[in-house]
């Protein structure tokens, strides 16, 4: 069986770096058929079309290279997927976030901005505050998860 490592070089192989990116890929080992599970998104969303011509392009290279069975799963992350990457910040600017800090505070708050290495969020205000709270500036090595909160308003 090729490595994650090896299966993620692969997948970046058949994505148009402008426009594609892998948000996650997971390799789960069974006794009887390893699961191949890779996430891969544009700025825009991605269709299923998209990928569909991304998995059948990667099944005909790993057929050439695992002997093994296998189950290969290509899919855009969901709505409950965690934010992974600092380019699926990016196209969430304005949204709001829940974060989960590796200290284990919680955030929730909108997304002002992001770049490679920290996220600022405007924190939600509580009903007793007069004035809005400041932005806080949280670095990603600070955050153990960050989901968007879908709002129905």
């Amino acid at each position: 069986m090729l490595t994650s490592e090896q299966i993620s070089e692969i997948v970046k192989g058949l994505l148009e770096p402008e426009k594609h990116f892998l948000v996650d890929l997971k390799v789960s080992a069974s006794r009887i058929r390893n699961k191949i599970t890779v996430l891969i998104d544009t700025d825009a969303g991605i269709g299923i079309d998209e990928c569909g011509r991304i998995s059948r392009e990667l099944a005909d290279i790993l057929e050439e290279n695992i002997d093994e069975a296998y189950t290969l799963e290509v899919s855009s992350p969901g709505l409950d997927t965690p934010l992974k990457i600092s380019r699926q910040y990016l196209k969430n600017f304005g949204r709001k976030l829940k974060v989960t800090m590796t200290d284990g505070n919680t955030l929730v708050g909108k997304l002002i901005t992001a770049n490679e290495t920290v996220i600022v969020i405007q924190p939600e205000k509580k009903k007793k505050e007069k004035t809005m709270p400041e932005e806080i500036t949280l670095a990603f090595d600070n955050i153990k998860e960050a989901r968007v909160q879908v709002s129905f308003n």
